[in-house]
This record gives C-alpha cells, sequence and structure tokens, in this order.
C-alpha cells in the first residue's frame, strides 16, 4: 500500500524539480543577456 503513495510521489517530485531546474535556468539566461544589453547601451 504504501508503494501506491510512494512511487507517484516520487515521479511528481522529479517532475516538479526538473521543471524548477529549467526556469531557473531560463531566468539566468534572460538575466545574463539583459545585463548585456543594459550595458552595451550604457558603455557605448
Amino acid at each position: 500500500m504504501g508503494l501506491v503513495a510512494a512511487i507517484p510521489a516520487v515521479i511528481a517530485y522529479n517532475y516538479f524539480v526538473r521543471r524548477l531546474r529549467v526556469i531557473s535556468t531560463e531566468m539566468d539566461i534572460f538575466g545574463n543577456d539583459f545585463l548585456n544589453i543594459v550595458r552595451r547601451h550604457i558603455l557605448k
């Protein structure tokens, strides 16, 4: 009975952890791109 609850919980946990990593990586890339654009325009 415990496995019936544990297996879907682990699958859901892994899904959400992966999504958070993807979102975090996308935010880091956006931040770096944004800073590069700002630096280019300010340091003209």
